[in-house]
């Protein structure tokens, strides 16, 4: 789903930025998680499912797709379906990231970034998170160069 333009980061490139992007067997996700939680202290994760059929996950969707940033690191395990993060460098320049089931994304806090799911299908991912008020999501102001589309 890549288009022609588009340029594929190494991942020391992705790392330099304090993106983390790794896979994992969606079918035992669990350990995943647990391991992770681990490492940074965390004990709350939230198991989200998002179908676009319906208003209010259509409504979150669409809140995703407009640039913010969080206080906290935005962790997502993805189990289905499958989306697209924008991920501002910090250059101000987009990296873009292509997700699907087995996919970890680690946005660093206070990075600015936007999820848009695929409307072909349902959406499922665990977010482990340190604190709910660090998934507070954050706006910029929407212009030409921040829209999703």
């Amino acid at each position: 789903m890549r288009a022609e333009d588009e340029i594929e980061y190494t991942e020391a490139e992705l790392q330099a930025e304090g993106i983390r992007c790794e896979t994992f067997d969606p079918g035992a996700a669990a350990p995943a998680v647990q391991r992770l939680q681990a490492e940074r202290g965390w004990a709350e994760h939230e198991d989200v499912r998002r179908d676009l059929s319906r208003p209010r996950d259509e409504a979150d969707s669409a809140r995703d797709a407009d640039e913010h940033c969080h206080l906290g690191d935005e962790v997502r395990f993805f189990l289905e379906g499958q989306g697209l993060y924008d991920i501002r460098c910090l250059n101000e320049e987009w990296l873009r990231i292509w997700v699907g089931a087995g996919d970890l994304v680690v946005v660093p806090a206070k990075r600015y970034h936007r999820f848009v799911a695929s409307k072909s299908s349902a959406l499922r991912y665990v977010q482990p998170y340190g604190g709910r008020h660090l998934l507070m999501q954050l706006y910029r102001v929407s212009d030409d160069r921040t829209r999703a589309f």
